[in-house]
């Protein structure tokens, strides 16, 4: 008898042992479990944040790139109220810099007193003419041409259709090096008929930087190449200055890209009536704004470069 009783004591200690085990840890293990779910909901929110606020930012890159309203309201309909929207100018265009911060409202901590906590998110684009491009055709322009010129000296805003002739028409242009229009080696060696037609139709598929130099096949386009493919559509051309040697050797140095709607082609008959008709576009593509300056023929590009303060804009 005495050791039944003895033994039931001690189940009873034993129960009420675990007990207080049991109440001391409900308070760190309530804690605990606040912590997790709340600091995961707090990291959705932040992750949330970051994305709209990177979304905000290239909206406002576009807009700035085509010559819209910068810091438009409607590209920062994503963020909350009270985001900042700031633009900086670089040697090669703008960054764009959006920010927000916002309060994540929590539930356990609720229990300890915390009733909410504050996240905060920032992105900058970095805007500006285009430096390097794939999909480039390779019918390269004069930057002296005076159908370009004039489109610039519009403002970038005419939308008269120009007839660029094919003869060089100055000095500039590469008398030595007939013609405007000169079609250009992006790849080395031979740049075959086939070569030149395919990246007429397609755009060639490599990229094309400013500031280096092609090769080129002089003179005037061959009625052999086909540009009719391409009437009606809107292609980005090379820009090309500093024309020199000549024949075979001949050498174009890339300094910009610029858009065109080709409206008609004429490559028959006498060499001066021949010519291509465009209207100047301004656009944006792929590409990479580059980190010197480059003159703006109306094709820009735009990409992230920091997040929260961290990566290099300049």
């Amino acid at each position: 008898m005495r050791r039944r009783r003895s033994s039931a004591s001690r189940d009873v200690t034993d129960r009420g042992s675990v007990a207080v085990i049991v109440a001391a840890a409900f308070v760190p293990l309530t804690m605990a479990m606040a912590v997790v779910a709340d600091g995961g909901r707090v990291w959705m929110e932040k992750q949330k944040l970051q994305n709209d606020v990177e979304a905000s930012a290239l909206a406002v890159a576009q807009s700035s790139a085509l010559g819209g309203t910068t810091c438009a309201p409607s590209a920062l309909s994503l963020v909350p109220s009270g985001a900042t929207c700031s633009t900086a100018a670089t040697a090669n265009g703008s960054v764009a810099t959006v920010a927000a911060s916002d309060d994540v409202n929590l539930y356990f901590a609720q229990l300890f007193g915390r009733d909410s906590a504050g996240i905060a998110a920032s992105a900058s684009v970095r805007i500006g003419p285009t430096s390097k491009i794939t999909g480039l055709r390779p019918t390269a322009m004069c930057v002296a041409n005076e159908a370009l010129r004039a489109w610039l000296d519009s403002g970038k805003s005419s939308t008269t259709t120009y007839t660029i002739g094919i003869d060089a028409e100055s000095d500039e242009c590469g008398t030595e090096v007939p013609g405007n229009w000169g079609i250009l080696d992006f790849d080395g060696g031979a740049n075959s008929m086939s070569d030149a037609q395919s990246w007429i139709v397609n755009g060639y598929p490599g990229s094309v930087s400013v500031a280096e130099s092609y090769d080129g096949d002089p003179g005037i386009p061959s009625p052999a190449l086909n540009l009719d493919e391409v009437v009606g559509q809107s292609v980005v051309l090379p820009v090309f200055a500093n024309p020199r040697l000549e024949g075979a050797k001949a050498t174009y140095d890339v300094v910009g890209f610029v858009k065109v709607r080709i409206v008609e082609v004429n490559l028959t008959g006498a060499a001066s009536n021949r010519n291509v008709k465009v209207v100047f576009e301004q656009g944006t593509v792929k590409g990479a704004p580059g980190d010197v300056a480059v003159e703006d023929f109306g094709v820009s590009s735009w990409a992230v470069c920091s997040f929260d303060g961290r990566g290099v804009c300049s």
